[in-house]
C-alpha cells in the first residue's frame, strides 16, 4: 500500500451518524421565554417609536426554536406594524420576542 493511502486508514470514523449533534443538543440549555413587565412593555414602544433608519441598536430577544435569548447589535432597518416585526440589519425580530431594546 502507498504511503498516501496509508494514512486514510486511520481518519476518524463517525460510527453512529448524528450522535455528536445529539449529544451537543442534549448539552444545551433550554430557557424559557419571560414575561415583560407593563414598564418594559412601554419602554420597548418608546424606543420603536423614536428610533430613524440606521440608527444602531441593540436587541435582546427571544430565539422560540432554539428556546434562548439572543443579543445583537446593527442598523435599524425598518419596522412593519402590520406584521409586528422589526428589521435589524437583514433579521426580522417579531415584536412579542423583544425583551429588551436599546435605541
Amino acid at each position: 500500500m502507498p504511503p498516501s493511502q496509508r494514512a486514510k486508514q486511520f481518519a476518524p470514523f463517525d460510527a453512529v451518524v448524528g450522535l455528536r449533534k445529539a449529544l451537543k443538543d442534549k448539552e444545551k440549555i433550554r430557557v424559557p421565554r419571560k414575561e415583560i413587565s407593563e414598564d418594559m412593555a412601554e419602554e420597548i414602544d418608546r424606543t420603536l417609536k423614536s428610533l430613524e433608519n440606521e440608527n444602531i441598536v441593540t436587541v435582546v430577544y427571544y430565539n422560540a426554536l432554539e428556546q434562548e435569548y439572543i443579543q445583537i447589535t446593527g442598523k435599524f432597518k425598518a419596522i412593519n406594524t402590520q406584521k409586528r416585526f422589526i428589521q435589524i440589519e437583514t433579521l426580522n425580530i417579531n415584536f412579542d420576542d423583544i425583551y429588551i431594546l436599546f435605541g
